[in-house]
């Protein structure tokens, strides 16, 4: 049955405060309960070409902001100075303890 104007007046005098926070945290916790579901549903829609689904996966990673400018990140990787000798070491403790073969 539709809604009439007046039956949603007669609904929205019922909406105290209380049954309005019952109503959001029931809506919160389906929202939790399909969280995977709905991201696994936006990366299928997103490998079939569509737009706006890879721009909101990228917005809820954190990749993007809401007006499409990327957000740049800094990896700080550190720098080794090891000797040439210190490097040949290396090699022969790796290659005697096996992590580096010559094939």
């Amino acid at each position: 049955m539709p809604r009439t104007r007046k039956s949603l007046i007669e609904t929205s005098a019922d909406l105290t405060p209380e049954v309005l926070e019952d109503k959001r945290q029931t809506i919160i916790a389906k929202a939790v309960d399909m969280a995977e579901e709905v991201l696994e549903a936006l990366f299928e829609e997103a490998r079939g070409g569509n737009v706006a689904a890879a721009k909101l996966l990228l917005q809820v990673a954190g990749l993007i902001h809401s007006g499409g400018s990327m957000v740049a990140t800094q990896v700080n990787v550190p720098q080794i100075t090891i000797s040439p000798e210190e490097l040949e070491e290396l090699e022969r403790d790796l290659y005697g303890k096996g992590y580096l073969t010559d094939d």
